[in-house]
């Protein structure tokens, strides 16, 4: 089968001189092979009696194999080796000429080969004729329908590639905007980020300048751990994201300047164990951790808890932060968001890194408030 098939099929290159008695011999075997099985198949139709005879009938086999050989050379060369040879002629042309090139040229071929065949089987003293009056009416009006098959198939192609270049160029510049919205939110999260910074080491400063005079020993203490802190949020500044276990572990270093200042008045509750493997904007918690220092446990005389906590949620992993507070002391929640707050910022730097119209979710109750969001990206 795959013989029969490579006779006619078209060839990557066209033969060589070479190359044509065999292929022309494969076409008279594979004519006078198959010549008989056809004649018999057509006379079916018209004479069923007389289809079978053709195979018991040595001088009807004869011309019947005679038939075949004479349609499989007249169609292995025009539609088998003309196309291995026109693919040659139309290397390095594009699909819009190519293509109806070839359209135009089978259509003309394969009429050109089947009326050259039946001319020449007309011809023959096996008492078989097929008339053909209108043998160059047929090749005109086969030109012609080719050249209309051209002409369509050519606008269809032009059509096509200019489509094509449209979306090609519509993709373009959708990833020019895409490339243009990511740095500009790469640069809003940076300058978001860069005013989180001296804020959070002007409120330090504070806490070592209020101990430098009850403990100088605390504060020098404090010092080398803001060395510390100093040295994570350079990191921060030039990273997109930190692990979350990189933020906590900022937090509890931060905690413990901040335990330096309020000592039993505060209580801290962080994660234990191995943390999710998850990135968070860096600098998120500790406004947080700040925040409910500040507003939740330094206006109660005898302090009060804060509690990191990290729990799973069926979007990923919560970060929460809860801290006990006055709840009639509490502000407006409008008040804790004014554009330049703390809190304003991370929900702002949040956004930016989820998506989310509301990425920072607030709660409060009897003597507590919490913030959380949501850990979603994994590393």
């Amino acid at each position: 089968m795959r013989w029969v098939l490579s006779m006619f099929r078209m060839r990557d290159q066209a033969p060589s001189l070479r190359e044509l008695p065999a292929l022309v011999a494969k076409w008279v075997v594979f004519g006078a092979v198959t010549g008989p099985f056809w004649a018999a198949f057509f006379t079916s139709f018209s004479r069923p009696a007389d289809a079978l005879r053709i195979f018991v009938t040595p001088l009807a086999l004869f011309w019947c194999a005679v038939t075949g050989i004479i349609f499989s050379l007249c169609f292995g060369m025009a539609c088998g080796a003309g196309n291995a040879w026109l693919r040659r002629i139309l290397a390095g042309y594009p699909s819009s000429i190519a293509g109806p090139v070839y359209v135009v040229y089978n259509a003309v071929a394969a009429s050109s080969a089947c009326a050259l065949s039946f001319a020449l089987i007309s011809r023959l003293p096996s008492g078989v004729h097929f008339e053909i009056p209108f043998l160059p009416q047929v090749l005109v009006v086969d030109g012609l329908i080719g050249g209309i098959l051209a002409l369509i198939i050519g606008a269809f192609m032009k059509l096509k590639l200019q489509v094509e270049a449209s979306q090609a160029k519509l993709r373009e510049q959708e990833a020019a905007v895409r490339e243009l919205a990511v740095a500009a939110s790469q640069a809003q999260a940076r300058a978001l980020q860069s005013q989180i910074n001296p804020h959070f080491f002007f409120n330090t400063l504070n806490t070592i300048s209020a101990l430098i005079e009850e403990d100088p020993v605390a504060a020098r203490q404090m010092i080398g751990r803001l060395a510390d802190l100093f040295r994570y949020t350079l990191g921060c500044s030039n990273a997109d994201a930190v692990t979350l276990s990189e933020e906590v572990q900022f937090v509890r270093d931060y905690l413990s300047i901040e335990s330096a200042r309020y000592r039993k008045r505060l209580r801290v509750e962080m994660p234990q164990g191995l943390l999710p493997d998850v990135r968070i904007p860096g600098l998120v918690l500790q406004p947080l951790v700040e925040n409910a220092i500040k507003h939740g446990i330094a206006p109660l005389v005898n302090g009060g808890e804060v509690q990191v906590q990290v729990s799973p949620s069926p979007l990923g992993f919560r970060v929460s932060v809860r801290n006990t507070a006055d709840e009639s002391a509490l502000p407006e929640l409008a008040s804790m968001f004014r554009p330049g707050h703390a809190l304003d910022n991370v929900r702002a730097r949040l956004r930016l890194f989820t998506g989310e119209a509301e990425p920072l979710s607030v709660a409060h109750g009897v003597g507590w408030v919490e913030f959380s969001f949501e850990a979603r990206g994994v590393v």
